[in-house]
């Protein structure tokens, strides 16, 4: 596989007190970058407002390195979009700063979005010390009313479609990912923004890819895991809660949310909260999240914009992809 139309790409890396982690890190995108015989790219540190000396260490060891920092701790979407903003190329790769690319990363991935539909691809994720797979393609599941994003269909040799890209790894067409406006920020702090924006691509005709052949290796647990279970817990599931209020037709939305009410009460009764402070804080958010969609549907212009019924119909049709020289066919 060759990149014939030399794709230029842009490395953003979200950091919030990585100062341990990014050195290692910025070396790999480096390696990655020049061993897959990409001339053009840049790197860039978007900084969440870091109380270590996270960016003094980039500027000593990595001059060339971009660096951003926010006075304001926003969360993921609100870092990565202060990034892609600035990124200048092709491509956009999010990279974790806890995740390592290995030798020839791109080489596999490049030859994909000489297709016009590719939105974007995403590598296998291998945990650094035992080497188990963390992370693979994310079959599209839909029960009743129910949007599951997280089982995962892996293979180590074959091109397989994904629901959505990992936040941790991901390339994507950077023209396309400004016609989605980025990331929802209403996920942040964190949690679901890449399930939302993976689904969001599919609804507007592109598609989106597990390359096995693109390795790379998580190589510290995040900072997520260091806070209070309870808190992280209900912003995963309020954040569930927004990607289905975004992608379910309005009409079975309220169904939804009148369901999840129900099951909330009977969830008080036995004395868990957490559904319904959930719950509640979507009904908080509520405006903003009608404005949201109100919104995707103006930038969509006159696209033809798919439901979530039918991009799984797309996603099951493409189990099996041939290609020709890397490029699907």
């Amino acid at each position: 596989m060759t990149n014939s139309r030399k794709f230029s790409v842009s490395v953003v890396i979200p950091n919030y007190n990585g100062q341990h982690l990014l050195e290692d890190t910025i070396k790999s995108a480096y390696e990655a970058l020049v061993s897959s015989e990409i001339s053009d790219f840049e790197i860039i540190v978007s900084d969440d407002s870091s109380t270590d000396e996270s960016l003094d260490l980039v500027r000593n060891l990595f001059p060339d390195v971009i660096r951003l920092k926010s006075e304001v701790n926003t969360g993921f979407a609100g870092n990565m979009n202060r990034g892609i903003t600035l990124a200048s190329k092709d491509l956009v790769c999010f990279l974790n700063s806890d995740v390592h690319l290995t030798s020839g990363y791109f080489k596999s991935q490049l030859p994909l979005f000489e297709d016009s539909k590719t939105f974007g691809v995403m590598g296998a994720i291998f945990d650094q010390e035992s080497k188990v797979v963390q992370d693979g393609a994310k079959i599209a599941r839909i029960q009743l009313l129910r949007i599951e994003s997280n089982k995962n269909n892996f293979s180590h040799t074959d091109l397989l479609p994904t629901l959505f890209l990992s936040g941790a790894n991901a390339l994507v067409r950077k023209e396309y990912l400004a016609q989605l406006g980025g990331f929802c920020e209403l996920f942040n702090p964190y949690y679901s923004e890449d399930v939302d924006l993976g689904i969001h691509a599919w609804r507007n005709g592109w598609r989106l890819y597990f390359q096995p052949l693109a390795i790379c290796y998580h190589a510290q647990s995040s900072t997520i895991k260091k806070l209070p279970n309870k808190k992280v817990s209900m912003i995963a599931k309020r954040n569930k809660h927004y990607v289905h209020f975004l992608h379910l037709p309005p009409m079975l939305n309220w169904i939804y949310l009148k369901i999840n009410f129900l099951s909330s009460i009977g969830q008080l009764l036995i004395g868990n909260t957490l559904h319904m402070k959930s719950l509640l804080a979507v009904f908080k958010q509520l405006k903003k999240l009608q404005k949201e969609r109100i919104n995707r549907l103006k930038r969509a212009n006159n696209t033809t914009r798919l439901n979530i019924w039918q991009v799984k119909r797309v996603i099951d049709g493409m189990t099996h992809i041939s290609t020709k020289d890397g490029v699907p066919s």
